[in-house]
């Protein structure tokens, strides 16, 4: 599945080998944990007379998580049996169009998905959505999960689905061959990709064919040489944000390493759905690639001896010397999240923050997800992953989100689609030398300028 920018999105993020395993325990979990759904609450109604909610989530078709939600709807009617909520799975590609015009019409869903960021940030200015404020049951979730959804200290959703930051994913047996251990400054990385080169080996596999996938450079460079405060800042539109020396920098890094032969050659048209930069990775002609976490089952799914055999490794983008952004922080996809519509009955908010608190908290979706083949942001996840597939790599993940001071959200997500448009057109021009960082931050602070 993809978004609208074509990055691989979250429902259903473990390859289609695991599948049928996936919902085979999704299925037995929530069979399993019955009326411990909901938090062991005592059956009860939200209204007197009942009420029936709906809510929009994103899809492109059966998987895992959908069944998982679906029982996990089952189990709150079971909780409260006046009260029932309609599922709509609307497809990943035509949704924004379709929630906008709905919000637009003011006929929304009671319950509605998002990805946070700056797309939900125009629905509450508008209005439109119900500020869920700071109740004690929040803190279930891992506090770094809930900044794509926090406006004015208000929170406004949240999340439905797990997290998936971005990693470095490298080729072990290239490192070990060439007695290289992954760097873990910027320095270090363009002295590896030196070495690499000089042994005939692609460094860095790149799809950016696709755009999104060198995004992921500008965003991990901005936060290492000026911290979180820079993205927050181009997410709210601040005058002239895109000026900021931080993001100067982080551009002339990107062309530093283009020029340093950091990339294969044709990554600007290698598209990352057919499993290319993939396979140069596993198959040795690339020596790593800048990824989300759902490459890990990608790579599993093409070539599964790899990541068994321990070939797979992961490490976080290396620091700037001189920088201020934490070693710590990430950058991906923090969680897929809910929101309440403001146009909501009293009645049908209610509802809505009934399921939110007592279903989406559970340790019994906790395990769903898992059994999906997600990482839950809720406190305590940790433990689920023991005989999961993936879990040596699944408990590094929820160790780094747990522990991150700051996670952003993916930038083509949380800022307007306009804005979003923008920045990968040009930021693929700087890629291809073809446009200087100037430019693009003045082209980026006009189209910001603009409101749109």
């Amino acid at each position: 599945m993809t978004d609208t920018s074509g990055r691989p999105a979250r429902r259903g993020r473990r390859h289609t080998w695991l599948v049928a395993a996936c919902l085979a325990s999704v299925a037995a979990v929530l069979a399993a944990c019955g009326s411990a759904a909901g938090g062991g609450k005592q059956t009860h109604s939200t209204t007197s007379g009942g009420t029936t909610a709906t809510m929009w989530l994103v899809t492109t078709g059966p998987s895992p998580a959908n069944t998982a939600v679906q029982h996990l709807v089952g189990a709150f009617e079971k909780s409260h049996p006046k009260d029932h909520i309609t599922i709509n799975f609307v497809e990943n590609q035509s949704f924004k169009q379709k929630i906008q015009l709905a919000m637009g019409a003011g006929n929304p869903p009671t319950i509605f998905w998002t990805w946070g960021g700056g797309i939900l940030q125009q629905y509450i200015k508008a209005g439109d959505v119900y500020p869920l404020g700071n109740p004690s049951w929040l803190s279930s979730f891992l506090p770094s999960s809930l900044g794509a959804v926090t406006y004015n200290g208000q929170v406004y959703g949240v999340p439905v689905e797990g997290t998936q930051p971005v990693y470095f994913f490298y080729n072990k047996p290239i490192f070990a061959k060439y007695h290289l251990k992954f760097p873990t400054t910027f320095d270090g990385l363009l002295a590896t990709v030196a070495k690499l080169k000089s042994h005939g080996i692609a460094p860095i596999s790149l799809a950016n064919g696709d755009q999104w996938p060198g995004l992921m450079y500008l965003e991990y460079l901005t936060d290492r040489v000026g911290g979180p405060a820079v993205a927050k800042a181009l997410q709210s539109n601040t005058a002239g944000g895109w000026s900021n020396p931080a993001v100067t920098k982080a551009l002339e890094d990107i062309q530093q390493l283009v020029r340093a032969g950091a990339f294969q050659s044709g990554y600007d048209s290698l598209h990352y759905s057919g499993g290319g930069s993939d396979a140069l990775v596993y198959s040795g002609r690339a020596a790593m690639q800048l990824m989300g976490d759902w490459d890990i089952s990608s790579i599993l799914g093409s070539d599964k001896s790899f990541v068994n055999g321990g070939n797979l490794g992961m490490a976080p983008f290396p620091v700037v010397a001189g920088g201020h952004g934490d070693p710590s922080d990430l950058a991906g996809n923090t969680a897929s999240y809910v929101g309440i519509a403001s146009k909501a009955t009293a009645a049908q908010k209610a509802v809505a923050v009934a399921f939110f608190r007592y279903e989406l908290t559970s340790a019994s979706y906790a395990k769903a997800e898992v059994a999906a083949g997600e990482v839950p942001v809720t406190k305590g996840a940790s433990s689920l992953f023991a005989g999961q597939p993936l879990a040596a790599y699944d408990t590094t993940i929820y160790n780094s989100v747990t522990n991150a001071p700051s996670f952003q959200y993916s930038w083509d997500q949380a800022m307007t689609p306009t804005v979003a448009t923008t920045m990968l057109t040009n930021l693929a021009q700087v890629f291809e030398l073809s446009e200087t960082p100037q430019k693009f931050e003045s082209l980026l602070n006009k189209q910001a300028a603009s409101g749109s």
